[in-house]
């Protein structure tokens, strides 16, 4: 995927800034179409209703009030859209510029993306893995943010947002936390897709953190996973994925590990992962029903994908 960064004269980056854009990328989207102009800017987000306590074996020790979500955009920089939303969960330890490549390539297919980083188990936290039993929440709080954008009159995003389309989305813990969001415990009613990315239903070591109890027929979902994971093996995205109702399909990645396909894009899974998930999010968010061929084409390449489950219905 060919991309070139954009150089901005200072008078234009006093203007991007005071609309909240921090960037722009020029970005060849996976299906072949023309170049996309994608806008990256972050929202410093924060909820004040709820805490962080990176000791919740000892409660209210040392919690702090508030938790802070400090959340990454990624849009088209033009088109009067509505452009559908996702919202992305990192893993466990990593942040959503490692993810920097992926997303790009979902918002040049008119996308919304909407990454936050989670305040006890991003890249320098406390790294709590209990506290991805609060992410669920954590997405929600985020996803009503970004969509009152579309309400906002100085926004960037003002009238562009497609609130009946949403996905939820995530690589490792942060495809546990999608998983959650699809349980009763922590169901997102406002989900019209989920992707899971390296996932399952308990984190490594075998901290169980939801149950398999999803709750949402008729919800498209998407699992992709390497037949080489040893972080979260391949057998509880299995699991996962037959507890999910479906409409729902599973990938493999024969010899994928469990990160480098997704924040490498010098891995050799990386360019079928980009186009299997933005296959998937077209179809499932945008109604482009040629991308169900795409997504069946895309995700049966020889040693790089194989669609292991397919239930998916046009």
């Amino acid at each position: 995927m060919h991309r070139s960064r954009l150089l901005i004269v200072p008078t234009l980056l006093i203007l991007l800034t005071a609309s909240g854009c921090s960037g722009t990328t020029t970005v060849s989207p996976t299906d072949g179409g023309a170049d996309v102009q994608v806008a990256t800017r972050q929202l410093d987000l924060r909820d004040p209703s709820r805490v962080a306590d990176p000791t919740p074996e000892e409660p209210g020790t040392d919690a702090v009030a508030g938790r802070d979500l400090p959340t990454t955009l990624f849009y088209p920089a033009a088109g009067e859209g509505p452009f559908p939303v996702v919202v992305f969960s990192h893993g466990f330890s990593s942040s959503p510029g490692a993810y920097f490549d992926l997303l790009e390539s979902w918002a040049a297919a008119g996308l919304v993306i909407a990454a936050p980083a989670f305040p006890l188990t991003k890249e320098g936290s406390a790294l709590v893995d209990a506290d991805v039993a609060n992410q669920p929440a954590d997405v929600s709080f985020v996803l009503d943010q970004v969509l009152a954008l579309d309400d906002t009159a100085a926004d960037d995003l003002a009238g562009r947002i497609d609130a009946a389309h949403v996905a939820v989305a995530g690589h490792s813990a942060g495809a546990v936390t999608t998983l959650g969001l699809l349980d009763t415990c922590c169901r997102e009613p406002r989900a019209t897709a989920a992707l899971v990315l390296s996932g399952g239903l308990v984190l490594s070591g075998g901290l169980e953190v939801f149950g398999a109890t999803a709750v949402s027929p008729g919800l498209p979902t998407l699992f992709v996973h390497g037949t080489a994971d040893d972080v979260l093996p391949i057998s509880g995205d299995r699991d996962a994925y037959a507890a999910t109702p479906g409409p729902k399909a599973f990938v493999e990645l024969p010899g994928g590990t469990h990160s480098s396909p997704y924040d490498d894009p010098s891995d050799p899974y990386a360019t079928a992962v980009e186009e299997v998930s933005t296959d998937f999010l077209r179809w499932s968010l945008a109604g482009d029903t040629d991308a169900l061929t795409d997504l069946r084409k895309d995700a049966d390449q020889s040693g790089v994908t194989e669609l292991a489950e397919d239930q998916l219905t046009p």
